[in-house]
């Protein structure tokens, strides 16, 4: 405790001010930065995570490089997409995305976004209702709340 009141002593005219894993989370979500175990896991590649960037099919063989070279070559079946709600509701992780009637997917990460005072998250749903502007619904707490499919990231640094 004594060190912890010191560094912010120190800190303190440099800007520095305390945050939990709370702000972390809502940070690395506001940027788009994956977690695993929610918007990679052993179910969900990388290029559904929309990170084909970092797979190099070039460089070897590894675990996985089937699926990948074929989800590269005729697209993937899922999407990892931008969501901002449209009625009253935050959208949390696994709650269900649905269009047309039927589920879709299903929530990675929400919350109400300090930096846009909206409430928004990351799905991951089917490829075929991922297009800009796409409106779908989340099921809260037995209803279905309407919403749409936005850009990511949220939070982009200004230089």
């Amino acid at each position: 405790m004594k060190l912890w009141k010191l560094l912010l002593v120190a800190g303190h005219d440099h800007g520095l001010v305390p945050a939990g894993l709370g702000a972390r989370d809502t940070l690395r979500f506001e940027a788009r930065l994956p977690l695993y175990g929610q918007e990679l896991s052993k179910d969900i590649t990388p290029l559904e995570a929309g990170l084909s960037f970092f797979v190099k099919l070039d460089k070897g063989d590894f675990i996985g490089r089937d699926v990948i070279a074929g989800q590269k070559a005729s697209g993937t079946p899922r999407k990892l997409v931008g969501i901002e709600m449209l009625e009253r509701g935050i959208p949390r992780p696994h709650y269900a995305v649905y269009a047309d009637g039927k589920q879709i997917g299903e929530v990675t990460t929400g919350t109400q976004s300090p930096t846009y005072k909206t409430n928004v998250g990351l799905a991951l749903i089917e490829s075929a209702y991922s297009k800009l502007g796409t409106e779908i619904s989340i099921q809260i707490r037995g209803a279905q709340v309407k919403a749409t499919i936005v850009a990511t990231p949220f939070y982009k640094r200004i230089k």
